[in-house]
């Protein structure tokens, strides 16, 4: 376990120090159904030497890939934690624009992985129908025209009942385990309960190991998949500061915002619980990522870290949009 107990962002390390073969790329920070400017809504890469893997495509993502300086090409996995639109609304634009790139460079390009929650697959082919305009009306350099978007990706459901943790992808680069997390406390019986489904993803590469928790609430699944791994990136949310700015808001219903928080307490991750979390699982670093609330104008990142510190005493970063780790 790193001696290091202050918190500190991705910027503060030091310039000279080698850099590991696998990075992890923040893309999007920011958590939850808001629209932000210094914060896009939830993406991570981890790259591999040239190659990248993305976990979540929140809106944003596109923009953020450019300033990170990745291309659509190298994108050879995408992992989906589960399908709140802060986590899947740029997948249509990655999937489109990987069309046309591929298609304007002339290559066919193989069918790009999507692996996701039950429904994944047919959310691609939706997405793949909706854009089928772009496919009648292309961009083309002469020469044939592109075939179906809907050729250039191969969509997996992940199973609903993965109460254990798997392996859900491999090759000569990563590993990738996932397990389901606590995300969703629907009604028993009702619809949501039989279909939403949220996950964590472990990626092992040949010189780290790193933990994506997904949005979930406290979850021993979650800890299991984390055991000894180099990095957790964790959600995490300031429930007081929630609590208080629902409390405030003219004409709030005390009774609609007990219910509220009575379920971010249970669907997500208060500093506490990730130190917790972090503390058992011995990972030797936390990543904070999908801050909740996450505002431009905050100042004071420590907010986010101080309950983690309390029985975590690796590292901790209060991530921003595309730090390096």
């Amino acid at each position: 376990m790193l001696p290091v107990s202050a918190t500190v962002h991705a910027k503060d390390e030091g310039s000279d120090k080698k850099q590991p073969a696998t990075q992890v790329i923040t893309l999007g920070t920011g958590g939850g159904p808001a629209y932000r400017d210094k914060r896009a809504m939830s993406s991570n890469a981890v790259v591999v030497g040239k190659d990248v893997y993305l976990v979540d495509t929140g809106d944003g993502l596109m923009n953020r890939l450019a300033s990170a300086g990745l291309d659509v090409g190298q994108v050879k996995g995408v992992f989906i934690t589960h399908h709140h639109f802060d986590h899947n609304a740029d997948l249509g634009a990655l999937l489109t624009f990987r069309w046309l790139a591929n298609d304007l460079l002339g290559e066919p390009g193989h069918p790009l992985p999507v692996i996701g929650p039950p429904m994944t697959v047919g959310f691609v082919q939706h997405l793949a129908a909706a854009f089928r305009p772009t496919e009648l009306a292309p961009i083309t350099i002469g020469g044939t025209e592109p075939g179906p978007i809907a050729l250039t990706v191969s969509a997996q459901d992940l199973p609903g009942d993965l109460l254990e943790p798997k392996v859900i992808y491999r090759d000569d680069k990563v590993t990738v385990t996932a397990v389901l997390n606590n995300h969703y406390h629907y009604q028993e019986g009702s619809a949501a309960a039989r279909n939403a489904r949220s996950y964590a993803f472990r990626f092992d590469t040949a010189d780290r190991s790193i933990v994506f928790t997904g949005d979930t609430g406290p979850s021993p699944r979650v800890e299991a998949l984390a055991k000894g791994a180099d990095m957790l990136v964790a959600e995490v949310i300031d429930l007081p500061r929630i609590e208080q700015q629902w409390r405030s808001r003219d004409g709030s219903d005390p009774a609609q915002v007990d219910a509220l928080i009575a379920h971010l307490r249970q669907d997500h991750l208060t500093p506490e619980d990730v130190g917790k979390m972090a503390s058992s699982a011995k990972v030797e670093m936390v990543v904070l990522n999908h801050l909740v609330p996450g505002w431009d104008d905050e100042t004071d990142p420590e907010v986010y870290a101080r309950g983690v510190r309390r029985t975590f005493t690796g590292r901790v970063v209060v991530a921003n949009d595309l730090d390096r780790f």
